[in-house]
């Protein structure tokens, strides 16, 4: 498929919505080599990790890093995903906490996503969200979740639930959840562990309608994200 799209962005061509969530998820592989690469001869961050002796530890994962920023999100968001969903992350986890609900962030930052989700793993979480935010011509929008029911099958009711939880403060088009395959954008965060596994996409950030609905609801989607939680514990 890269051939199929060089060749069209050479000629001049528009590229589809899944040709460009193609190079993108190639791009996304390349940024998690070259940010494995840069901290391998660092002190890599040290996270103390106290596993959990119940089970209900909800864990949240910040996309990208912060030297493979993402998507870019237009006025009035004017920041990449990742400082984006650094905010969103610290905003869950206060009203996590608040709720007396277990939470932690976890960060890709040299260690690539499996490192990342090897700290979920190791600190015992029940369940875990990625966020993002979506971006592809200026022009789509909408909030979709995406799963991998192949290595855990609650987690298209967990994606469910988020999906729904979403959908009620932002108000944006439905697109669905999806459920990923192997060499999919964002398939080896929602596999890599057998526990109830998300990456949302609440908007997108480089249609203006939608960066502005993300940021002036910003507050709105933190607390769905931790009601969405507080079911899953709920329900389990």
């Amino acid at each position: 498929m890269i051939e199929e799209i060089e060749q069209i962005i050479r000629e001049g061509g528009t590229l589809s919505e899944a040709q460009f969530d193609a190079l993108r998820a190639l791009q996304e592989r390349i940024d998690d080599i070259e940010d494995i690469a840069s901290g391998q001869n660092l002190e890599l961050r040290h996270v103390e990790l106290e596993r959990l002796a119940g089970s209900n530890g909800f864990a949240i994962v910040v996309g990208h890093t912060d030297r493979s920023k993402g998507a870019a999100g237009t006025a009035p968001i004017n920041q990449r995903e990742y400082p984006w969903n650094r905010d969103l992350a610290e905003r869950i986890n206060a009203l996590c906490h608040s709720r007396g609900i277990t939470s932690r962030i976890f960060y890709r930052d040299r260690i690539g996503i499996r490192g990342a989700y090897r700290q979920v793993g190791a600190w015992g979480a029940a369940f875990v969200v990625e966020l993002h935010f979506n971006a592809f011509n200026g022009r789509a929008h909408g909030t979709e979740t995406l799963y991998d029911a192949d290595r855990n099958e609650a987690s298209k009711a967990w994606a469910q639930r988020l999906q729904d939880g979403m959908l009620s403060v932002l108000g944006l088009r439905d697109r669905k959840l999806k459920e990923l395959q192997p060499g999919d954008r964002g398939y080896t965060s929602v596999s890599a562990l057998n526990i109830p596994s998300a990456l949302i996409e609440p908007f997108f950030g480089d249609n203006p309608s939608d960066a502005y609905v993300g940021h002036t609801r910003k507050d709105d989607l933190a607390e769905a994200i931790a009601q969405a939680a507080a079911a899953q514990i709920a329900s389990s």
